[in-house]
């Protein structure tokens, strides 16, 4: 969808810019929501990408400076935003690709629910996974137990049942749920290549399709990753 279209910021959209334009005024999260008068959780909770109704939107874009009480949701506003953000995020790709020449970028979604997850198990012959280390300590184990948990799925799916797979996909929607109570997305990407094996016999590359799977904090916005362009 054309950003000039649109009526209102995406809730994750607003809370990185929120945080943006927070740090780069060297803010404290309660000093914003004094000026804003919200509550600390408040800001918390839009910085990690969670809705915000209309009533808290004004009192943010106040409480930063803004004249227009409405400017978040002015369609010229939101377009400036996501250009900004586009050449934010094309600029760290460059950086990206000069500091890590053997790897290539990835194109990856929020992972939406426990259904998405079985679908990257069962198409992908091979899982690369990753945490953020800024992760609190409990949504690092979520995330752990998560992991483990797909990659179990992948093992069994040919064996396992349509309702089975039901009972797995349930399982790690709650896990999904689990890490977004704590400011926590997933997102996921796949690619197919080729890899050989560093003492096969026959070094013919051989097809696979790889899941990948990153965790990060909720405020992240996330449309890339760096994955190994070759594998052995």
């Amino acid at each position: 969808m054309d950003p000039a279209t649109l009526t209102a910021l995406d809730p994750k959209t607003l809370g990185f810019w929120v945080k943006c334009i927070r740090e780069a005024s060297n803010w404290s999260q309660e000093a914003v929501a004094a000026s804003a008068e919200l509550d600390v959780r408040t800001i918390q909770r839009v910085e990690a990408g969670k809705s915000a109704s209309i009533t808290t939107r004004r009192a943010l874009a106040k409480g930063l400076g803004y004249e227009n009480q409405d400017i978040f949701q002015d369609p010229a506003f939101i377009a400036t935003v996501h250009r900004l953000l586009d050449e934010l995020l094309a600029g760290n790709r460059e950086r990206l690709e000069a500091q890590f020449p053997d790897h290539v970028r990835l194109s990856v979604t929020l992972v939406g629910d426990g259904d998405a997850l079985g679908r990257l198990a069962d198409a992908s012959e091979a899982t690369l996974l990753h945490a953020d280390d800024s992760l609190p300590p409990e949504a690092k184990e979520i995330a752990a137990t998560l992991f483990d948990y797909l990659r179990d799925v992948g093992d069994i799916g040919a064996e396992a049942s349509f309702s089975d797979k039901l009972a797995y996909n349930r399982e790690m929607d709650a896990m999904l749920k689990s890490l977004d109570g704590l400011g926590v997305s997933v997102y996921s990407g796949i690619r197919s290549t080729k890899m050989a094996g560093t003492f096969w016999p026959d070094k013919t590359p051989v097809p696979i399709t790889i899941g990948y799977l990153t965790v990060v904090p909720s405020e992240r916005r996330v449309t890339e990753i760096m994955v190994p362009r070759r594998l052995s």
